[in-house]
């Protein structure tokens, strides 16, 4: 992972010029959070202090977005361009584009008054430029989901999710929530009867087996794969751990 780091850092430092510069400019935004789809964190900078870590804001976008594109797919047939949520005092706009996902928090009362509209315009136009950005570098190619469809090709079950079993990225003829929402239970019963943080587990078949492996501190991966020969099921866990660490 030296040079999957090394090229969010290169990135990290001319997208935090942008996201500064809109920052200064805009009174009514508090701050801007920038990922990938499969949720790493790209760069961000907020105003003030926030409660969740940097990490746990860009998986919970990449999680909202990826439902907001599967719920306005399913029940619309149509792409999505963004999610606002209001509150009393504050709003949330999350944007997504084909590279990047944006989470931009903004002062609910100052936005409204410039109107929300110009804000969407706004910051669409500032996604697609750091998306211009990052698909001029190398950092979608070493991004884990497709790294482990290269490392793995016979994968019939490929799942990036939060340890709160949000679906974030995911490949599966299975429904994404309830599949989350399982692959969480187990990575946190195992947890709890390990009396520690779970590295991996297999859940093995007489012809397949799931193998549920830590990401992140945000982050679980599942896999399966048509293989229950334990020394073949090795040799995938030996290929996780290259890409993910």
């Amino acid at each position: 992972m030296e040079k999957h780091d090394k090229i969010i850092e290169e990135l990290e430092s001319d997208v935090s010029e942008l996201i500064e510069k809109e920052l200064q400019s805009t009174p009514a935004i508090i701050g801007i959070n920038i990922g990938t789809p499969e949720g790493t964190r790209i760069a961000s900078s907020f105003k003030k202090e926030i409660k969740m870590t940097m990490g746990e804001i860009t998986a919970a976008n990449s999680s909202l977005v990826f439902l907001s594109s599967k719920m306005i797919k399913d029940s619309l047939n149509q792409e999505t361009s963004y999610n606002l949520i209001t509150g009393k005092n504050k709003a949330i706009l999350s944007i997504l584009t084909e590279n990047v996902t944006l989470m931009a928090y903004l002062n609910r009362e100052l936005a409204e008054l410039e109107g929300l509209d110009s804000y969407i315009n706004r910051l669409t136009k500032l996604s697609l430029q750091i998306s211009a950005i990052i698909e001029t570098s190398d950092i979608l190619k070493e991004e884990i989901f497709v790294g482990l469809k290269r490392a793995i090709p016979n994968t019939l079950v490929l799942a990036i999710i939060t340890k709160d079993g949000l679906p974030i990225k995911i490949q599966s003829t299975m429904s994404e929530p309830i599949l989350s929402a399982m692959v969480a239970a187990l990575y946190n019963l195992s947890g709890v009867l390990l009396e520690n943080d779970m590295e991996y587990s297999i859940i093995g078949g007489e012809n397949g087996s799931v193998i549920i492996h830590d990401l992140d501190e945000n982050r679980i991966l599942a896999i399966a794969v048509p293989e229950s020969d334990g020394r073949k099921l090795g040799s995938y866990i030996a290929k996780i751990k290259a890409i993910i660490q």
